[in-house]
């Protein structure tokens, strides 16, 4: 099968094909046939051999990249600062506005500008199913973490996270992890954003009593109050973190980028109302925020009955 196209011919072959015409044993169309290029390509290239006394010089094939304009790469770094996001979360909200711009390319700006460095080639993980809530308000999940940033190291951070939106309903940074804490964390919670049905949290004994001391019947604090609100509590699996990865994935975000910040109260607004979440449709800009009241169950309409008196004939 023939291969016609300069694309095809190495250096090699091109001086084989040369070669073969200066010692005048095989005709065009015999040379043509065993480098599986055309007699009228075998005639260019020695003709240009004899012109030019060389050997013809393969041009990669594919257009030379443009540089960026300017304004590109100021909007690139523009959305760097506002989201603190990689080159490929930038590269879906670029696209979105009608950027033509690929990642790589992203990705050399903010190195240029000192916001990226070279990192090794990552293994890619198997895709995998993401589970939540249909509805937000249907399950919290709630942890403590240790915070790392120096600022506030060695206080403890409390947060009450929505499955559905991954919005923070309710957050606290406090001395040590107490049930006293996560319960008056919660009721400020449920004061500004109603109560979910379900939380979950790990066997912390800050939330769920095995060996505390203080406890009455077995309950802390915490336990106590989600019974009398009527919420359901469900505890994860002993040693498996990824029950509560929700939360965890949120922490992991948090050290990385409170850096950013000058309290944890302004990271939590940008994390909350600025931050389009990975999780989400980046390209619409869909925050947490955005996404936790679009996903709120409908209610039922409580409605004065006299309203209907003059709707339908109904008196």
């Amino acid at each position: 099968m023939k291969r016609y196209g300069r694309s095809m011919l190495s250096e090699d072959q091109i001086k084989w094909i040369v070669n073969a015409k200066l010692e005048g044993k095989l005709t065009n169309r015999e040379i043509a046939s065993v480098q599986g290029v055309s007699t009228r390509r075998v005639q260019q290239l020695y003709s240009e051999y004899k012109r030019n006394g060389t050997l013809h010089v393969q041009k990669k094939a594919g257009r030379h990249k443009q540089p960026l304009p300017e304004q590109v790469k100021y909007e690139i770094i523009k959305l760097y600062k506002m989201y603190r996001a990689n080159s490929s979360y930038i590269g879906k909200i670029l696209r979105a506005k009608g950027y033509s711009i690929d990642n790589n390319r992203i990705n050399q700006v903010l190195k240029e500008a000192g916001f990226a460095m070279s990192e090794p080639k990552k293994w890619h993980r198997k895709k995998w199913i993401r589970y939540e809530r249909e509805h937000s308000n249907s399950l919290w999940h709630v942890d403590w973490h240790e915070i790392k940033d120096p600022r506030w190291k060695g206080l403890w951070l409390i947060v009450y996270e929505d499955d559905s939106s991954r919005f923070i309903v309710g957050y606290g940074v406090y001395p040590t992890p107490t049930s006293k804490y996560s319960v008056d964390v919660l009721k400020k919670a449920i004061e500004k954003y109603g109560k979910p049905e379900e939380i979950l949290s790990d066997h912390g004994t800050t939330f769920y009593a095995v060996e505390s001391d203080e406890r009455d019947k077995g309950l802390t604090e915490f336990e106590k109050f989600l019974i009398k609100e009527k919420i359901t509590l469900i505890v994860g699996r002993v040693d498996h973190p990824q029950t509560n990865g929700k939360v965890e994935k949120f922490f992991d975000i948090f050290e990385k980028k409170v850096k950013f910040f000058n309290s944890v109260d302004e990271f939590m607004n940008w994390y909350n109302f600025i931050r389009p979440h990975g999780a989400f449709d980046i390209e619409r800009l869909e925050t947490p925020a955005v996404i936790y009241y679009k996903r709120l169950p409908k209610r039922e309409v409580i409605m004065d009955p006299t309203l209907l008196e003059n709707i339908g004939g109904v008196k």
